[in-house]
């Protein structure tokens, strides 16, 4: 009796850790379906946009300091720069949106998502098929995981990054090339 109550218990541990641990692979090819099928709803549903919009401004805040630093500067530079940098950040409240999130799940770059969430779609591009992304994802410490979208020539890559929310996860930074 003691034999198979401690088989029971192990086993039940056994199959917790499993789940646990293949919970973001789960929501991952949750969102990766939803995005493939165009569903912005679902993959809202795994977005912390608050965290995501902050990390795209951060980013292309970032950029735009390389770039000021890496020019002659005068007080207009520097004023250019703040308007720049206000305009900026209403762009991506803009397109950090559930259909602009899904475009880039997709494996749009920003320009393209931007343009696509903005209502810049055109029917020629539609009847095309699009490439598949190749998804590379991992653990990156017990509570992050990181997923990386590649397009076909692998000369574009987009980083996401999921962090554990109870026993889901949601999606609170994507990384994307600035160039």
């Amino acid at each position: 009796m003691n034999k198979k109550l401690i088989g029971a218990l192990i086993a039940i541990v056994v199959v917790i850790c499993g789940y646990l641990y293949a919970t973001p692979y789960l929501a991952l090819n949750n969102i990766k379906k939803a995005a493939q099928a165009g569903d912005s709803d679902t993959v809202s549903k795994y977005i912390d946009y608050p965290s995501v919009r902050q990390s795209f401004k951060d980013q292309m805040n970032a950029k735009m300091a390389k770039e000021l630093m890496n020019q002659d500067n005068d007080g207009f530079a520097a004023l250019g720069a703040m308007l720049a940098s206000t305009m900026v950040d209403k762009m991506i409240d803009g397109f950090v949106t559930p259909e602009g999130m899904t475009l880039m799940l997709q494996g749009k770059d920003l320009k393209q998502s931007a343009q696509q969430s903005m209502g810049g779609q055109d029917s020629s591009n539609q009847e095309k098929e699009e490439p598949k992304p190749e998804y590379e994802a991992g653990y990156t410490s017990m509570n992050d995981f990181e997923v990386v979208i590649k397009d076909q020539d692998q000369s574009k890559e987009v980083k996401v990054l999921m962090v554990r929310d109870g026993l889901g996860w949601k999606i609170n930074k994507i990384a994307v090339p600035m160039d």
